[in-house]
């Protein structure tokens, strides 16, 4: 009876251990292919014109096959989302596809809620298809609060206000006034800011706000009205 325990023991150990070399081997597949669909994401959004039917269709086929080797993997699913939204652009992928996007984002949501990438890409998509209405402003709040002094949060719900500026209502406007004043934390950040307020036509009117904000100091408004407003 011993040795019947014993050998049912190792039959287990070793059927387990083969189980979870399977596991290692599909998540290193899946990772290879995440990779080589990461540097096409990174091409393109160096290169616009690198963005092509045919890059699409690669990197595609990749993140599919990440997916497919390991479907648990949030951060494949929204990559797979990114790389869809991309093929529309091309015009590879209809335009009713960004339902099929947005879908994609919120799957990869609901195991990794606080990965504040995900919800400034469904802001960013929001607010571009349907403007500032409460599901965007909802994405936006949920990227504030995950990431609040992250670049990629202050610049992107940024330039969401400024492209929507005459659509904003007062809570809009208090909490991008918040954004640029948790920019005064690195000053590269803050004249990041107030060039791309500049850039949407909007730098004396975000000055005027600054001046009124309870957020800023009075050395800090001198400060900025003498090197950026006046």
């Amino acid at each position: 009876m011993k040795v019947s325990v014993f050998l049912i023991c190792k039959l287990i150990i070793a059927c387990l251990c083969a189980y979870l070399i399977l596991v290692a081997f599909r998540w290193g597949i899946a990772s290879t292919y995440y990779f080589q669909t990461n540097a096409l994401l990174e091409r393109w959004n160096d290169d616009r014109a690198s963005l092509t039917v045919n890059s699409y269709q690669q990197a595609k086929e990749a993140i599919e096959k990440a997916v497919h080797f390991h479907p648990e993997h949030n951060h494949y699913i929204h990559t797979q989302g990114r790389v869809l939204h991309w093929g529309i652009i091309v015009g590879a992928e209809k335009k009713s596809r960004y339902v099929d996007v947005v879908g994609l984002y919120l799957s990869a949501t609901k195991t990794r809620p606080h990965w504040s990438e995900t919800w400034t890409d469904l802001a960013s998509l929001s607010a571009y298809l349907y403007g500032m209405n409460d599901q965007t402003r909802l994405y936006i709040a949920k990227a504030h609060s995950t990431g609040r002094y992250t670049k990629h949060v202050m610049f992107t719900v940024s330039k969401i206000y400024l492209t929507n500026w005459n659509y904003l209502n007062n809570e809009d406007k208090r909490l991008y006034i918040k954004i640029v004043h948790d920019s005064f934390l690195k000053e590269y950040r803050l004249k990041a800011q107030l060039a791309l307020a500049k850039k949407y036509n909007k730098l004396q009117m975000v000055c005027l706000l600054l001046n009124k904000s309870s957020y800023i100091e009075e050395v800090n408004i001198q400060a900025l009205e003498v090197r950026f407003c006046n």
